[in-house]
């Protein structure tokens, strides 16, 4: 029997091989469902590149690796290295990423046709029902979103009573006065201080274009107010190390109200790190609300095995099992939202977070002359 197969003809091996090599990420548009997910066993694993809650998705993409028999890899990494790695690799045959995480806003930075396999909504089932318009970013069907996330503002709801919690920008400066380091907030590390300050400014500077992604120096001539509302403040909150700090303050006692993300919120209490006494709302004044997005590069080693995860990363149930253990906003129309911190009522006062490049120039001045002042 060895002889004989050492005997085939050139011709039949070549045949031979050519059946055993991986499809090519253009071949999937070709392929059904089931083809796809054939192929996605036989190259048997992804590489994700997800920047967030690393130990935590290594543990909740058990489920994909036990339905598909595919192993899901998750390196370390940081979202602004993963994103260079990605654009540093475009032009390579092959790269090392099968999936990626971004936030919606690396998307400016990036020919997405180039970058991305796609549209990937079109080689998948269900793909009309992903979002593919985050924060008002059209990705024709090239990134979807995985992730929902919304700045607001945490409070220990054991010393806060909810009906005295500020709604106004008015009633904020009342709220600072009669409570005067009752608050902390970060601006250069964590988001959600940025958030804070870009959506009082938003009120303060009516006549400034904060979704203008064109001209940032035009759009920083008459943002005075702005420092000047939080710099005649100062003596009334502090300076937090970040996000996470803020939250732990908040936690012990030292603070009543910080800005934070409801996931963050969320995914802490679920852990037992913080009070359940610490709850989370959206002021009437408005707060950022964002996604962050998972696409292919056009260059994944592992095409099909990255689409089967991808559909099932944004699938109804895996979108409504997040929103349960990490309080993350669905992104899929047919899931549950029922362990959302934040009432639906209240998602009516999510606002965009001003474009770049002003936003980045608008909070170094925030450094220059409220923090350094």
């Amino acid at each position: 029997m060895f002889l004989k197969n050492r005997s085939l003809p050139i011709a039949a091996l070549a045949t031979g091989l050519a059946f055993a090599a991986p499809v090519f990420a253009d071949d999937l548009s070709t392929m059904s469902w089931d083809e796809i997910v054939t192929q996605a066993k036989e190259e048997g694993s992804v590489t994700w590149y997800q920047w967030y809650l690393q130990p935590e998705f290594r543990e909740a993409v058990g489920q994909f690796e036990a339905e598909f028999g595919i192993t899901v890899t998750i390196p370390e990494g940081g979202g602004g290295a993963n994103r260079d790695k990605l654009l540093a690799e475009t032009g390579r045959d092959e790269g090392d990423i099968d999936v990626i995480s971004l936030w919606t806003g690396a998307l400016t930075e990036m020919d997405q046709t180039d970058v991305f396999m796609g549209p990937i909504t079109a080689m998948m089932p269900g793909g009309d029902q992903r979002n593919v318009i985050p924060e008002s970013w059209d990705t024709e069907g090239h990134a979807v979103a995985f992730w929902g996330n919304q700045a607001g503002l945490a409070y220990n709801s054991a010393r806060v009573d909810a009906d005295d919690l500020p709604q106004t920008v008015e009633e904020l400066s009342a709220w600072m006065e009669a409570n005067p380091y009752g608050m902390g907030f970060n601006v250069a590390e964590g988001g959600s201080g940025k958030g804070f300050f870009s959506s009082i400014s938003r009120v303060l500077l009516p006549d400034v274009d904060f979704d203008d992604a064109a001209n940032g120096e035009d759009q920083l001539a008459d943002v005075t107010a702005a420092y000047e509302w939080f710099d005649a403040r100062e003596d009334q909150f502090i300076i937090t190390a970040s996000n996470a700090d803020s939250v732990t303050r908040l936690n012990d006692g030292e603070f009543l109200i910080v800005p934070s993300y409801e996931d963050f919120v969320a995914g802490l209490q679920a852990k037992g790190e913080i009070s359940a006494d610490i709850a989370f709302y959206v002021p009437e004044f408005g707060m950022p609300g964002g996604n962050n997005i998972v696409a292919i590069p056009a260059n994944a080693p592992n095409p099909a095995a990255a689409l089967v995860f991808v559909h099932w990363l944004t699938s109804a149930e895996v979108q409504a099992g997040f929103n349960q253990n990490f309080g993350s906003v669905p992104q899929h129309p047919e899931s549950s939202d029922e362990f959302s911190l934040v009432p639906s009522e209240q998602r009516a006062y999510t606002i965009a977070w001003p474009k770049e490049p002003f936003l980045g120039m608008f909070l170094d001045g925030f450094i220059e002359n409220v923090v350094q002042n």
